[in-house]
């Protein structure tokens, strides 16, 4: 499944594009190309644009930290959505075995754009400390020692302007559910680390809003996540692989970056809606790919 740099990247971009709005930003160096010959040329309000920029920079990091940190705003972001694949066709009595399989789980979090995956095969204690809190916070089940874990790196996510770049440590396990003792898995976000180059506009918001230029770690900062697909029985004996994911993520704005966003109610609102429509459009291709992996296995084993 997708970590949040993508859906972290539309929340970020949006507040770019306000910003860039703010400041009337516009590109460094108009191209301009003649024959053979190329040629750079840069106009006056660019030339505007690009002081206001250094000056609001120059302002908003020369603020007092504590002063900064007891006027943020927390900006609450939630987006949750529930897909079902097509149906399978029985048997399926041999579904416990395809579950326990780890490139099962490792298909799913390869997700639609064939994230990188790599299991920790040495999990030290801060590691297992940190997954038993995540899993207490997005209420799932308890750790155990079967249990694996997966650092995922996605392929980035691109915009006009900016890139991001996500790692993601998850946890995954296998349980049983009430639906005919069928199988389920769990995956939960215990940390991530994300980055972004580009723009130096948005690449200096992203790095504010995320608190990426302290060299201390933000701790102000909360996202969790936890997927769930679960198999349902239907009454002509087939299957459905149901996915139910969500995302939330909390961002302490500084207040002098809270003067670019009119009205943080809406601004909530449209990051749950990113976070919603960032899930739904990752989900079915993953468990498209998971459904036919399944039946191929079964044609097999």
């Amino acid at each position: 499944m997708k970590t949040i740099a993508q859906s972290l990247a539309i929340i970020i971009l949006a507040l770019c594009c306000s910003f860039h709005q703010c400041i009337g930003f516009s590109p460094p160096a108009a191209i301009q190309r003649s024959g053979g010959s190329t040629t750079r040329t840069e106009s006056t309000s660019c030339s505007s644009s690009r002081k206001r920029f250094l000056l609001f920079a120059k302002a908003t990091d020369e603020e007092d930290p504590r002063k900064t940190k007891d006027s943020a705003t927390t900006l609450n972001l939630y987006g949750e959505a529930t897909i079902r694949s097509e149906s399978v066709p029985p048997p399926h009595d041999k579904i416990h075995e395809f579950f326990a399989l780890p490139e099962s789980a490792s298909l799913l979090l390869r997700g639609s754009n064939n994230n990188e995956i790599v299991e920790i095969t040495s999990v030290d204690d801060d590691l297992r400390q940190a997954y038993q809190q995540q899993c207490r916070k997005v209420d799932a089940s308890d750790p155990t020692p079967d249990d694996l874990f997966y650092d995922v790196t996605t392929s980035g996510v691109r915009f006009p302007g900016l890139q991001i770049m996500s790692i993601a440590t998850i946890g995954t396990k296998v349980i049983k559910e009430g639906h005919a003792g069928f199988p389920a898995y769990e995956f939960v976000l215990i940390r991530d680390a994300t980055y972004a180059t580009g723009s130096r506009v948005f690449v200096w918001f992203f790095n504010k809003v995320t608190g990426k230029d302290k060299d201390n770690k933000r701790e102000d900062q909360a996202t969790q996540s936890l997927n769930r697909i679960r198999v349902l029985p239907m009454e002509d004996g087939s299957i459905e692989f149901e996915c139910n994911a969500n995302l939330s993520i909390s961002i302490k704005i500084p207040a002098v970056l809270m003067k670019i966003i009119p009205n943080k109610e809406k601004a909530e609102k449209t990051g749950g809606e990113s976070l919603c429509a960032t899930l739904k459009g990752d989900i079915p291709c993953a468990l498209s790919g998971f459904r036919q992996e399944y039946m191929n296995w079964r044609s097999n084993s």
